[in-house]
């Protein structure tokens, strides 16, 4: 049987994070990944040369810790800038903001985006389920919350775009109470949804799994891929036996790092009792987003002085942004289907989704968005180690029945660590929660370690 110090599940950006501050710190770690590669919820896929991200993508200037690791390991930004004027495809019309005519209320928006925030400021991210209403926000649904209080139907519209948006679910099975954690969590809906000075701000050169690949490297013992752990169980010592089909291995410590749904499969013995590990799963429900990149010899678009990015109030696609800055010439546009959008598409034959997307496509930017140079397609539904994207959603009821505790697996005194984007009170859903969460659960074994010598 292998020993070490501390057994991390999960070599995603979490995993990774966790295992190089122990190892930092002295401490001998082992991680053990389900999955044949690295990089969780972040991956690579080169064409012409160009690194495209399949998942995780973008930072901005608060997400201070995700930023200061790619500075550690020497990974540059690029501004994801696309000059030019964006479209709106909404109620059966296509509208150029540059183009005079409102496509929509931008007051009755601009109010929609001042209210959530108020709403929002009165939500502890650390505690959502604190919150004195929090039995009827989190039963109540994002849709009905709109059809109650907002008047206009710009409004109610845009409450429905930003949840797809942010969170790849439907504002019809989101609660209230989430998306206001969401919104206190992540900096505000204003630096959520903006690009230029937004959480969308920059990208990683090389791609963000560029993190876990740089990583990886720097740890004494590589990730173990294609080791799928099934139980933390306590052996008759009193240590921690972290083991799968054909492996165990003895450990003091564990750090459960991959996404909700997996790790509920993964059984818990008698150490791992406790707040940390008896807390709720959120594993019943989980975002949904499918991630397209159509890929071309030049950014046409730029011709007719379009930016590339559009909205849209019906599928298949609703939301596309320009991802070509800094492609050398290349034009890449990346559309986001999410929630009930990406369960349509996915249930299409291949050539009949590529042909309503690229159909898309062409009312926006003209018959050259038929020539491609390729169509990637991701759905991060379907990946058995992660079950969805961007990040796991919760039933309505979670918060609220968790209360107090929801993430009580933080504090030292318990052997066995969460960590993971979900597991962290600031920027869930998020790259930068996600590194958070890894140096959380670290430090927090260490401290333990501390108290107890």
């Amino acid at each position: 049987m292998t020993e070490t110090d501390v057994v991390v599940v999960g070599a995603g950006l979490a995993g990774l994070t966790a295992a190089a501050e122990l190892q930092a710190r002295g401490r001998k770690q082992l991680v053990l990944e389900a999955d044949d590669r690295i990089g969780g919820r972040t991956a690579g896929h080169r064409v012409a040369g160009q690194l495209l991200d399949l998942g995780g993508a973008y930072t901005g200037d608060l997400h201070t810790e995700v930023r200061a690791l790619a500075a550690r390991l020497d990974i540059p930004m690029q501004p994801t800038e696309a000059p030019g004027s964006a479209l709106f495809d909404l109620r059966g019309r296509v509208t150029r903001a540059d183009s005079g005519i409102a496509a929509y209320s931008a007051l009755a928006v601009g109010n929609l985006l001042e209210l959530l925030e108020e709403l929002s400021a009165d939500v502890d991210p650390e505690a959502p389920g604190a919150h004195p209403n929090a039995a009827e926000l989190d039963r109540l649904t994002v849709a009905d919350w709109a059809g109650q209080q907002l008047t206009h139907p710009d409004a109610r519209l845009f409450a429905d775009l930003l949840v797809g948006e942010m969170l790849a679910t439907d504002a019809t099975e989101l609660s209230m109470l989430h998306l206001l954690f969401y919104l206190r969590s992540g900096g505000g809906a204003h630096f959520l949804t903006a690009f230029s000075g937004g959480a969308q701000q920059d990208r990683f050169v090389g791609g963000a799994h560029a993190l876990c690949d740089r990583l990886a490297p720097s740890l004494a013992e590589p990730p173990r891929l294609r080791t799928l752990v099934t139980q933390i169980r306590t052996d008759l010592r009193g240590h921690l036996v972290v083991q799968g089909p054909g492996f165990a291995v003895e450990c003091a410590h564990a750090v459960i790092a991959v996404p909700p749904g997996p790790a509920a499969r993964i059984a818990i013995g008698p150490a791992g009792t406790g707040p940390g590990a008896s807390r709720p799963s959120r594993s019943r429900s989980r975002g949904g987003a499918v991630k397209l990149h159509i890929v071309y010899d030049r950014p046409f678009w730029a011709d007719a002085g379009l930016s590339g990015w559009v909205t849209a109030d019906r599928g298949p696609v609703r939301y596309v942004t320009d991802d070509s800055a800094g492609r050398d010439g290349l034009g890449v546009l990346v559309a986001f289907l999410t929630g009930s959008c990406a369960a349509a598409y996915a249930a299409q034959p291949p050539a009949r989704r590529r042909a309503d997307v690229l159909g898309s496509l062409s009312r926006w930017f003209g018959a050259a968005a038929e020539r491609t140079l390729a169509y990637v397609e991701t759905d991060w539904r379907s990946q058995p180690f992660v079950e969805g994207c961007y990040a796991a959603v919760p039933q309505r009821g979670w918060w609220a029945e968790a209360g107090t505790t929801a993430f009580a697996g933080r504090p030292a005194g318990e052997r066995i660590r969460w960590a993971g984007t979900e597991q962290s009170p600031a920027f869930y859903g998020h790259l930068e929660g996600a590194v958070r969460s890894g140096l959380d659960a670290a430090r927090s074994l260490l401290d333990t370690d501390q108290g107890q010598g």
